[in-house]
């Protein structure tokens, strides 16, 4: 049973069912003065458009910006005396402990709002209000840890170690690049449960679950908790774990962002379609013009043109070539073939009505009827047309 599972097992289970963070921050509330609890709210965003600053709230109250900051420090202290008069925020402090402890005493700032939110049957409207709370009220075992370049927004318990959690990610990271594309996390946290530093830390890294039988669900949710913490690794679209300096994990080409819009598609796409997919996904919130789609599309090999102005990815195995070249090479690969099974065949590979393989077949100089009504390859064409070419060559090296 995970530490989760016991939390909603637990004695405050019924206290906590009606915790409401926005609820508890106006009972909290009503013991600051209208001025303090304004400047509260507009400097965390409570309930609010946005975060205003320490300026703005000086120019509406006509106080420095130092007065300002000394408000809201003075405010924060009361509030965080009257915590002992509320069980309900001790039974939070409670669940957010666990939970954090569940995960590794780490976890990233946006997968930590889910986890608790979800548990409280709260909405996104009170993330503010529970990182208010989090942050400025519960216990000071509790902290926030401000991106950088190495991790996301993180909350952790003080007793984490953040120094040990480089190193983690430095080894995850080395599985990835040696892998060298995209991995499911199944496969991450196997290769990287395989490896040396992990069964040498492996009781430091379960350091927190000491009070549980920690089994395999225990290890990954920490090792993923981990993997979100970092700034160097995400998820694609895929829900695959890479590097973020990997154009497939986070693209900013056009091209990049071409190619995972058909790779999720996972089927032949009009260059149209293409352009409004990406627009669709906002990789990056720069607008995807159809015709520069379509120019990326004919310049690059590894799309091919499958009808008109639909195109493929070459490693599905499609290759390019009108239908004319289509249906040779599916002949000198299937040997002699009737003309409903070269359609058949033509089909598959290109997205083009039955009429135009049909008369592309009939006007296909190297294909003819053999004697048993199946079309084949015309050797003696083709012997022809290398003929024609030497000749051609041979006039050019004359007029020379």
């Amino acid at each position: 049973m995970s530490i989760l599972d016991q939390v909603r097992k637990n004695k405050f289970k019924d206290g906590l069912s009606s915790f409401n963070p926005v609820d508890t921050l106006g009972y909290l509330f009503d013991n600051l003065s209208e001025k303090e609890k304004d400047i509260i709210t507009k400097r965390f965003g409570l309930g609010v458009d946005k975060r205003y600053t320490l300026e703005e709230i000086g120019q509406k109250y006509g106080i420095t910006r130092e007065r300002v900051r000394q408000i809201e420090n003075l405010s924060i202290k009361k509030l965080k005396e009257l915590r002992e008069s509320k069980e309900e925020i001790r039974e939070a402090e409670t669940l957010v402990v666990q939970l954090l402890e569940q995960y590794g005493g780490v976890m990233e700032e946006s997968f930590f709002l889910e986890n608790v939110l979800n548990y409280l049957n709260a909405h996104s409207e009170s993330e503010n209000s529970l990182l208010f709370l989090a942050e400025h009220i519960f216990t000071d075992n509790i902290n926030k840890i401000n991106q950088d370049k190495e991790f996301n927004n993180l909350w952790r318990l003080g007793v984490s170690d953040v120094d040990f959690l480089k190193k983690v990610i430095t080894e995850m990271v080395n599985v990835i690049e040696q892998n060298g594309d995209p991995i499911s996390l199944d496969q991450l946290l196997s290769q990287f449960k395989s490896s040396a530093f992990f069964n040498d830390n492996k009781e430091k890294i379960l350091f927190l679950t000491t009070m549980l039988e920690a089994d395999e669900t225990d290890v990954n949710k920490i090792l993923e908790s981990y993997l979100r913490a970092s700034r160097k690794i995400r998820q694609d679209i895929f829900n695959n774990w890479g590097l973020i300096s990997w154009g497939i994990v986070k693209p900013k080409k056009i091209n990049d962002k071409i190619y995972l819009t058909l790779k999720k598609s996972g089927r032949p796409m009009h260059f149209t379609e293409i352009a409004d997919s990406i627009n669709g996904n906002a990789f990056d919130g720069k607008v995807a013009y159809a015709p520069t789609v379509h120019n990326e599309l004919i310049l690059d090999e590894k799309y091919v043109l499958v009808g008109r102005g639909i195109y493929a990815l070459k490693e599905w195995g499609y290759k390019p070539g009108n239908v004319a070249d289509v249906i040779e090479e599916i002949i000198r690969e299937n040997g002699p073939l009737t003309k409903d099974e070269i359609i058949e065949k033509v089909l598959e590979r290109r997205n083009v009505k039955r009429s135009t393989v049909y008369l592309s077949l009939m006007n296909h100089k190297k294909v003819k009827k053999n004697e048993k009504g199946k079309y084949a390859i015309n050797e003696n064409s083709i012997t022809e047309a290398v003929m024609e070419e030497a000749i051609d060559q041979a006039a050019q090296a004359d007029n020379i």
